[in-house]
């Protein structure tokens, strides 16, 4: 039975100092020696108040759960009992985790993060493979903690016996704090690891304020203890349990309003992407029209390929050159409109890394070349600020090249296109500026809808596509009118904050 609920840890991974999970159950043993039997009932009356207070947990964020009750009584208890507290604290942690187990199988209290782990692998549920090597690592963490914070209170308390105990409380939790950010442990019971999850998941502040409050709760306790020795030291222990409550309803509402949050950003994912799926499916007939005069353009020139192959002569080369051309063109065009729907249709999930705004525009540039090349229009990069921009460098340079690509089909041989960029403020601009026919106004209120277009080719997702891209980091596309032609711009926040 003893193997089945506390089975021997499995082979840990190959890391750095994974053998620190073999020291805690030394180094609580080593506080045996520092047991003086005629104060059994302080050490009982410890033990039985910290086992009752580990079942009180706080599930902060996903895998790491804190038991502040328990952390404060036990702190405290290093404070008055010294190296006694070791044993006291292993002893504790165990008949917690029994204790646990009981109220989880019960259906009373619910195990949280590696507690639940450790049960689902004594029930035989599914767990993860290192449960028994991060349950090990994180007792060499919590007992190394109290064996640190009994040499610093002694160590204090030698070098200067007439500091105010708040003082001392002080230095003692911020060395406590100093062992825990040098402390080498693995995977994911490294509490730098798990102070990054918590700073990630509630703020910078939350990891201040819990420091703040640990200091505060540790002083209480001690005051209490100085004043009305044990009796009230437990009866303030227990009064934790109410502060506990409040702390656990405030995270429950917290939590609940964060799973509530990313449901509805779920929700808008699939509304958008069902809106999508209906706009294609609503235009069709438009883009099953410009496949099907593709698929006829092929089928007719391929008709003429093979009478030209039957001609006297093999037929000539020029002419057969000629139709393949008009074949690959016709294929060509239709992957083009293919594509356009598949990029369409696709989600809007952002890569963000800093990017140069000033690179940016040149991969764009020199990716829209060839086709302003083959239509005899320039482009040019005209003089701006350059700015490191937070960005999907692959959707941006998508909406990008689709606005270009729309400056090019609107320009006439000789023509010049111009992409100025811009900073006002934390915004980022990259105008793009056409001498075309312009924008015509009868289209100009729905420029942005999917399929509008103007063009004999094309079905008009290039600008639509563009502005949600853009959109997706926070920014905007807008048309401006110029004479002659038109000006797109591009507006990105230096920092975007992603819309779904």
């Amino acid at each position: 039975m003893i193997r089945k609920l506390f089975p021997p840890a499995p082979p840990g991974p190959r890391e750095p100092f994974v053998w620190l999970r073999f020291l805690h159950q030394p180094l609580a043993a080593l506080g045996l020696l520092a047991i003086d039997p005629a104060a059994w009932p302080l050490y009982l009356s410890v033990l039985i108040v910290l086992t009752l207070e580990w079942p009180f947990h706080i599930q902060l964020v996903e895998d790491m759960e804190i038991y502040p009750s328990a952390e404060w009584t036990s702190a405290a208890a290093a404070y008055v009992l010294g190296a006694a507290i070791l044993p006291i604290f292993w002893l504790s942690a165990t008949l917690g985790f029994f204790l646990i187990f009981v109220l989880d199988s019960a259906g009373l209290v619910r195990a949280d993060g590696i507690a639940a782990d450790t049960v689902r692998a004594i029930r035989g549920q599914p767990s993860p493979p290192t449960v028994g090597v991060d349950g090990h690592l994180r007792g060499f963490v919590n007992v190394s903690t109290h064996a640190v914070r009994v040499v610093a209170v002694a160590a204090l308390r030698t070098a200067a016996p007439s500091a105010p105990l708040f003082l001392l409380v002080l230095l003692t939790e911020s060395m406590v704090a100093t062992w825990l950010a040098v402390v080498p442990i693995p995977g994911r019971m490294a509490p730098r690891r798990r102070w990054r999850a918590l700073a990630t998941a509630l703020g910078q502040d939350m990891l201040v304020a819990t420091a703040a409050l640990q200091v505060v709760m540790v002083y209480f306790l001690l005051v209490t203890y100085e004043r009305g020795g044990m009796v009230a030291f437990v009866g303030a222990s227990v009064c934790t349990l109410f502060l506990h409550g409040i702390l656990k309803r405030l995270n429950d509402v917290r939590v609940e309003s964060e799973r509530q949050r990313r449901q509805v950003v779920r929700m808008q994912e699939e509304l958008d992407r069902g809106h999508r799926l209906a706009v294609i499916g609503g235009t069709a007939s438009a883009v099953f029209h410009q496949i099907a005069r593709q698929h006829g353009a092929i089928g007719m020139l391929a008709h003429l390929l093979v009478r030209e192959a039957k001609a006297d002569g093999g037929g000539s080369p020029e002419i057969v050159h000629q139709h393949a051309s008009g074949i690959l063109t016709s294929v060509e065009e239709a992957n083009r409109v293919i594509d356009e729907l598949l990029r369409f249709g696709q989600d809007r999930a952002l890569n963000l890394y800093t990017q140069s705004l000033r690179a940016l525009i040149d991969a764009c540039i020199e990716d829209c070349r060839p086709r302003a090349d083959e239509r005899g229009v320039r482009l040019e990069v005209l003089q701006g600020p350059d700015q490191d921009v937070l960005v999907d460098k692959h959707k941006i340079k998508q909406a990008l090249g689709n606005v270009l690509d729309n400056a090019i089909e609107a320009s006439t041989a000789g023509g010049r296109i111009e992409v100025r960029p811009s900073l006002e403020g934390r915004l980022a601009r990259i105008a793009v500026r056409d001498y075309g026919a312009g924008v015509p106004e009868r289209v100009r209120s729905r420029l942005f809808t999917p399929f509008c277009t103007t063009k004999s080719r094309g079905v008009g997702l290039g600008l639509a596509l563009a502005r949600e891209l853009v959109q997706a980091h926070g920014g905007e596309v807008t048309w401006l009118p110029a004479e002659p032609g038109a000006v797109f711009v591009l507006t990105l926040p230096l920092e975007p904050e992603p819309v779904a």
